[in-house]
This record gives C-alpha cells, sequence and structure tokens, in this order.
C-alpha cells in the first residue's frame, strides 16, 4: 500500500515539473526578447537563403556561365558609396554635436550687420539608417508656425530696400529680422470680427455660434453683399421711375399695390413674398413704358404668382391666381407674362428686402415686439407710396425701426440714446442721414385717414388686429411726436 503510496506521489511530482516545464517553454516572452528572436530569425533566413541559392549554383553548373540581364553597375557603386561612408563615420554622441555647433559657429562667417548678435542652437538629431545620415531639426512651435513667416516677410522688406538702393539702414533691417524670427512670447492671435469693433459696440452675434442657421461666421459679409446688391444697377429703382408711361399712373399703382396686399393676405402668403411681387411691378415698370392699362392687373398677378414660387414652400396653383382676377385673365395669359418678366429682368429675382434689413437692425437694437411690428407697418405702408419707392430696402428699414424706437423706447423714460453706435455700426446710416427719409415716412402715416377715403386701406386692416397688436390704430401714430418727425425734429 505505502509503494503504491509512494508511486502515485513521484508520478503526480513528475506532472507538476512537466507542467512546469511547458509553462516555462509557453511563457510569453518580453518585448526585448521578442525583438531579439526575430532578429535572429531573420538572419537565420537570409543565411539559409543565400547557402541555398550558393548551392543551387555550384548544383548546377549551367547557371555558372549566366549573366545577369540587369546591368547592377550601379548597385556596386552605390553600396561602394555605402561602405565607404560607413567606414568613415562613427555614432556621434551628445558631446560630440555640441562640439561641431561650437565649431561651426566659430568658423561661420559673419555677415554685416550680425556682430554682436547672440546665436541661438538649434536642436539637431543625428541618426544613421543603413549608412545614410539623417537629420532630424527639432524646432519650437512658435519658430515652426509663425516666426518663418514673420521672418519671411521682414526678408522680402530688406531685399526691396536692397533694391531701391538703401543700404543705409540695411545693418538695422537685419536687427529687426533677426528679432523678429526669435520672438517666442510675444506672438498676437489674428483678430477676430468682435476684437475689430470698438469698444462702444456691441457683437450681437457673439451668442450665435451654436445655431447653425444663423451662420455667425457669415453674417456680417452676407448683409455687407446685401448692401452692395441693392444699389446694383439690375435692383435700383430710379426716382419718379414712371415717367415716361403713358397710361399708367402713381395712383393706378398705388391701387394696384393695395388689391396686391389684400390677395397676399387672402392667401396667407410669407410677408417676404408680398415685397418681392412689389419689387418686380417696379422695376418692370421702370423698364417697360409701354404697359396698357388693362395689363396693369395682369403685370401684377404674375409678379405675385413668380414671388410665391421664390419664396414659399407651397406656392398657390395658377388657377388660383386666375379665379382672383374674376376670370379676366386666362391661364396661358399668366404664362406668357411670367416669361416676359424674367426676360426683361434678366432672371434677377433676389433683389435685397426691407424685412431682410430690419430684422437684423431689430437684432442689433434689441428691439421688443411692439418695435418690430410698427416698422413692418411703417415699411409696408412705404411700399404703397410712390414718392418713397426709390429708397433703398435698408433706408427705408432703418428709417421705420428709428421711428418705432422714437414712439415707444426701450426704457421707461426714454432719456437713453436712440441711435446709438450699435446700430449705426449694423445699418450704416447716421441720425443724419435718415433725417429725409424719416420726415416723408412720417409724412405717410400722417395720410393713413386721406388713403382710407381712397379705399387704400388693406395694410390699415391687416395691422389692427389684435395678433399684430392693434398697432395700426394706435394712439401715438396720431400725435404730437409723428408731427415732430415730420418736421424733422429727430432725437439722436
Amino acid at each position: 500500500m505505502s509503494r503504491v503510496i509512494r508511486l502515485d506521489e513521484n508520478h503526480g511530482i513528475g506532472n507538476v515539473t512537466e507542467a512546469i516545464k511547458k509553462g516555462a517553454a509557453t511563457k510569453r516572452a518580453v518585448l526585448g526578447e521578442l525583438g531579439n528572436k526575430v532578429l535572429r530569425n531573420a538572419a537565420q533566413d537570409l543565411k539559409g537563403i543565400e547557402k541555398g541559392a550558393a548551392n543551387l549554383k555550384n548544383a548546377n553548373a549551367v547557371l555558372k556561365n549566366v549573366k545577369p540581364r540587369v546591368d547592377t553597375r550601379w548597385r556596386k557603386e552605390e553600396n561602394a558609396a555605402v561602405v565607404g561612408a560607413v567606414a568613415t563615420k562613427k555614432t556621434l554622441a551628445k558631446s560630440d554635436l555640441l562640439k561641431n555647433a561650437k565649431n561651426d559657429e566659430k568658423t561661420a562667417p559673419s555677415k554685416p550687420g550680425m556682430k554682436g548678435q547672440p546665436h541661438e542652437a538649434v536642436r539637431v538629431h543625428v541618426q544613421l539608417s543603413n549608412g545614410n545620415e539623417v537629420k532630424k531639426v527639432n524646432l519650437k512651435r512658435e519658430e515652426s508656425h509663425s516666426a518663418h513667416g514673420q521672418l519671411a516677410k521682414a526678408n522680402r522688406q530688406i531685399s526691396t530696400e536692397a533694391k531701391n538702393g538703401k543700404t543705409a539702414g540695411s545693418s538695422s533691417s537685419l536687427d529687426k529680422a533677426e528679432t523678429v524670427a526669435t520672438s517666442k512670447h510675444h506672438l498676437q492671435r489674428p483678430e477676430t470680427h468682435s476684437q475689430k469693433l470698438l469698444e462702444n459696440i456691441e457683437n450681437i452675434d457673439i451668442n450665435d455660434g451654436w445655431n447653425l442657421m444663423l451662420v455667425s461666421e457669415y453674417v456680417n459679409d452676407i448683409y455687407k453683399y446685401l448692401n452692395k446688391l441693392e444699389s446694383s444697377a439690375d435692383y435700383a429703382l430710379r426716382e419718379n421711375f414712371l415717367d415716361g408711361h403713358t397710361e399708367v399712373t402713381y395712383k393706378m399703382r398705388a391701387i394696384l399695390i393695395d388689391w396686391i396686399n389684400e390677395v397676399h393676405n387672402q392667401f396667407k402668403l410669407d410677408i417676404d413674398t408680398y415685397h418681392m411681387t412689389v419689387s418686380l411691378i417696379d422695376r418692370y415698370l421702370q423698364s417697360v413704358k409701354t404697359v396698357p392699362k388693362k395689363k396693369l392687373q395682369l403685370v401684377g398677378v404674375t409678379a405675385m404668382f413668380i414671388a410665391s414660387k421664390y419664396e414659399e414652400l407651397f406656392p398657390p396653383d395658377i388657377q388660383d391666381f386666375v379665379f382672383i382676377t374674376d376670370d379676366t385673365y386666362e391661364k396661358y395669359q399668366i404664362l406668357e407674362m411670367e416669361k416676359e418678366m424674367v426676360r426683361v429682368l434678366n432672371f434677377q429675382m433676389g433683389k435685397p428686402l426691407p424685412t431682410h434689413f430690419l430684422r437684423r437692425f431689430s437684432k442689433a437694437a434689441k428691439a421688443s415686439d411692439l418695435n418690430h411690428v410698427l416698422a413692418k407697418y411703417l415699411i409696408e405702408l412705404a411700399s404703397v407710396d410712390y414718392s418713397t419707392a426709390h429708397y433703398k430696402p435698408s433706408e427705408i428699414a432703418a428709417a421705420a425701426l428709428y421711428i418705432s424706437l422714437f414712439l415707444f423706447p426701450l426704457n421707461a423714460t426714454g432719456a437713453a440714446t436712440i441711435w446709438n453706435k450699435t446700430l449705426e455700426h449694423y445699418t450704416h446710416y447716421t441720425v443724419q442721414e435718415l433725417i429725409p427719409i424719416v420726415q416723408r415716412l412720417a409724412s405717410v402715416i400722417k395720410a393713413v385717414p386721406e388713403m382710407a377715403k381712397k379705399r387704400l386701406k388693406a395694410t390699415w386692416l391687416k395691422y389692427s388686429l389684435p395678433k399684430l397688436q392693434n398697432i395700426s390704430t394706435h394712439q401715438k401714430l396720431s400725435g404730437s411726436e409723428i408731427d415732430l418727425l415730420a418736421e424733422g425734429k429727430l432725437r439722436l
């Protein structure tokens, strides 16, 4: 029994020993051992391949006399050059690099104007890769990103001075270039739009970066382009542009625009569709002086048809415009007039509208809802009046907003400045520049009762509804403050 037990113990010990040996054999090696093993295996494989090739060549007597088809003399020369380079070069230590750098500084020829300038050492790492010397120059981040551009700019300035024969100041220019190249801690960031603004001008787009629809990065460029576009020859209206018409008068135009406003309200179209319709009508009448009286309504309906397709997501069907004219015109007549209008206007449909500018100006003024609604009401009144049709859309929007802020100040006392520097910056107009337009709009407000007697009351009825805060019936629109504005007594 004891012998059996001893055999079992010896057998168990042997098994444990074998397991330990197997574990050691399969134990994961460290990274250094793996690298050495890979290199050792690669060397053995290479020797095996060379030995096999030699044996094959010795075994085959025919292969001894076979020459390579490819000329390999360039390989021999390159290999000889590499061997020579390896033989002459040795591994450089850090101390050797420092000594070489100091010797280079002593032996380097000094340039005129560079005397007394401290030479800053550059970190150079030298490595030998397959017998070829590889140099790596490490520059600091400031030097690699900004100093190179500044140094290039200074070098261009120096070369310009040299071409012009200005050699007297070459020494100072070189000193300046060296100073610019070695400056590290006084680098300035590029100026952004908010940094370019003056201290008393607020950046109204500073909190709009999260909203992609507001395009805060491009909004100033967009409105700069709109200001340029509204003054172009394709979109600008001349004063008294109806001169030369034999049948159409400014009274007929006022009746047509008032009817267009009523139709726009019935169709529940966007406000931009209405203003674009008015713009298309006026631009067409300015270009074509032979529009007969019986086709004036056709011009208006076609302009609204085009504007609806341009502005609306779901524009009314052409049959709806035929119905709204009480079948005065047929479908084919509207289509023919559409082709003629786009041809006369050269397909230029994107004229900036007063509402485009008003939204931007109201944001700059931090206007209330009452101020914004009143400004929209004044803009629509101006669209009916012929004497204000030649003003630019941005001028009408700025003047309407000024009257709104004058009648309903943002603070309770009204003592603060109405038109501050921020509004001047974003509207591009001062109070003095707005005086004639404000006077004209104030006269239009005073003439609203007379317009109602002439049945031109679609705008007044529209803004008398509660959803638009009954703004057209407000008592301030018939008070003494409107008289002051009509006389040109504006407050800064």
